[in-house]
């Protein structure tokens, strides 16, 4: 019976580093340089920053929407609410078309609703609303 010797280095499969002309592996790992941020990888960072510290600004203030110049109604008209109480038989519709004629009742509806804080445009008699 014979006996085959392979030289130092050669694996199954493998080449010695030395035919193939990679460099040799160490076991001593090298630690690789620390990563640098190139200028645009710098200014999408900071564009990331500056919408995040707006959004949250936003959202500290209630959302930003300025009340105090939502006007109701035709150009010029004033601003004034009034105090409606609710018939038997009555609906938001109905209320919003007498109080408001000239006016497109979706609009006056979304008006009523946002003065009086409502969830549903579900009201029932004798309940008191703040109508523009």
């Amino acid at each position: 019976m014979s006996t085959i010797t392979a030289p130092a280095g050669v694996g199954v499969g493998r080449l010695p580093a030395a035919r193939t002309g990679a460099p040799a592996r160490t076991s001593a790992r090298t630690s690789s340089p620390p990563l640098r941020m190139t200028r645009r990888a710098r200014l999408l960072l900071s564009a990331l920053c500056l919408i995040v510290l707006v959004a949250a600004a936003v959202l500290a203030t209630g959302g930003g929407s300025a009340r105090a110049g939502h006007q109701t109604g035709p150009a010029g008209a004033s601003d004034h609410v009034e105090r409606v109480t609710v018939a038997p038989g009555d609906t938001l519709w109905a209320i919003a078309a007498r109080e408001a004629p000239d006016v497109d009742p979706r609009e006056t509806i979304a008006d009523i609703l946002e003065l009086n804080a409502l969830d549903s445009a579900a009201v029932r008699a004798g309940q008191v609303l703040l109508v523009p």
